[in-house]
């Protein structure tokens, strides 16, 4: 399927044949440079240079599929494309002229594009694959991945900078407090990253310092307001909890969230919200040194003893309250503590270099993705049965942000893997 989109694509990349190039009008051309791309209004490529016969022309191209489109378009009476040098169409179906009446060089790119670039993104654009270039992306070399995995994760990362805008600004600015929100949601998971989040929200860092060094204290504030101490229990620790909590929201004048948002349905027990609570109470009983590490980043080693969370001794032999389970020493697994890296961490990291414009500390955090293990999700399952070899978390996140996009909308024209398959 010819459209512009691909025609773009062809032009930038020059992906046609340069031997005896001609114009419609038969004039020999040479394209010197063929402009950057404009993804704002006015002419398709900027400041080129094209070369017919022996004069040298200096100004803009526009792209169409038809000629024809020019006037569809309605560029014969808009004077931004009095700049236009070379109109580039895959079919000519009628001459095009200036506002001034004077012929504008035209070249044809119908018979010029070699067959294989059509046909290959005819099979992607089509394609009804949850990976379209599945057929190809797997033969593609380790040197090209290691570059191109580098720019990938970048720009999630920069899309996640979005989202710890929002939290940073929701916490009046306060460093800290934002890590802290980030580090809820991430506990949280997917399925109960958005309950955490507002558990954090309702439940400042600050408030919650007040009463360090007591675990019980920082724990009865933490569930007292998520709701999850609105109902009678039988067992003791609950039940201390939970006069403990009817203490300090009567002093600070605290309102709980509701208990309906949270999911244990389908969740392995260690991902129960009820634990993650207790993590995030243990970081919160570990948090007075970490922000000066995290503010200064170095590497993962001097932060991880920080992320060696553990629970309270009630959990140990239990999920949910008032239900007894077999004894054991719960610890935050290494898979769940590299999940808080990539998702909290790395990002709060990444966000604070760019907020601080420090280069350096921006490059030892996306180096620090390299010693980190992959996520083993739907996404990465789709590259692997590809043929893409996955270490790393660096690999992966690119992976991600790939799939989610450029494969998804289909925005093979600007992905570099595309390219590559063509070459």
């Amino acid at each position: 399927m010819i459209n512009e989109e691909f025609l773009h694509f062809v032009w930038k990349f020059q992906l046609f044949d340069f031997s005896d190039l001609q114009s419609t009008h038969q004039v020999s051309l040479q394209i010197v440079k063929p402009g950057l791309h404009n993804h704002n209004a006015g002419p398709d490529f900027l400041n080129a240079r094209v070369r017919t016969d022996e004069i040298l022309w200096c100004g803009d191209v526009e792209i169409h599929v038809n000629s024809s489109d020019w006037y569809a378009h309605n560029h014969q009476v808009d004077q931004n494309y009095d700049t236009v040098i070379l109109h580039v169409v895959y079919e000519n179906d009628v001459e095009v002229n200036s506002r001034s009446g004077e012929p504008i060089v035209c070249l044809e790119l119908k018979d010029l594009i070699p067959e294989k670039y059509t046909s290959e993104y005819d099979t992607l654009y089509h394609s009804i694959s949850n990976l379209p270039c599945s057929y190809a992306i797997g033969n593609l070399d380790k040197l090209f991945w290691e570059s191109y995995s580098e720019r990938l994760l970048i720009e999630r990362l920069e899309s996640k900078m979005a989202r710890v805008q929002e939290i940073f600004l929701s916490a009046n600015k306060d460093y800290q407090e934002c890590f802290y929100r980030l580090l809820a949601y991430a506990l949280g998971l997917k399925i109960n990253a958005e309950p955490m989040l507002s558990l954090a929200e309702n439940t400042p860092l600050l408030l919650l310092q007040k009463h360090r060094p007591y675990r019980t204290k920082i724990e009865a504030l933490l569930y007292g307001q998520s709701g999850l101490l609105k109902r009678k229990y039988v067992d003791a620790y609950p039940k201390q909890l939970q006069n403990e909590y009817l203490f300090y929201s009567e002093k600070y004048k605290l309102q709980s969230i509701s208990p309906h948002q949270w999911k244990f349905f389908r969740l392995r027990p260690s991902s129960f919200p009820s634990l993650r609570i207790s993590y995030l109470a243990d970081f919160v009983l570990k948090s007075a040194p970490i922000f000066d590490q995290l503010l200064k980043f170095q590497n993962l080693i001097s932060l991880l003893p920080f992320f060696s969370l553990e629970l309270s001794p009630y959990w140990k032999a239990h999920y949910v309250f008032d239900k007894e389970v077999k004894t054991s020493n719960k610890t935050l697994g290494n898979s769940t503590i590299d999940l808080v890296f990539i998702n909290a961490v790395l990002p709060f990291c990444f966000f604070y270099a760019r907020q601080k414009s420090d280069e350096e500390m921006l490059m030892r955090v996306v180096d620090s993705f390299r010693e980190l293990k992959y996520e083993d999700n739907k996404i990465i399952r789709y590259y692997k049965e590809a043929g893409v070899d996955v270490k790393y978390a660096i690999k992966s996140q690119a992976l991600i942000h790939l799939h989610q996009q450029y494969c998804i909308p289909r925005k093979c024209l600007n992905c570099r893997v595309f390219n590559q398959i063509l070459k």
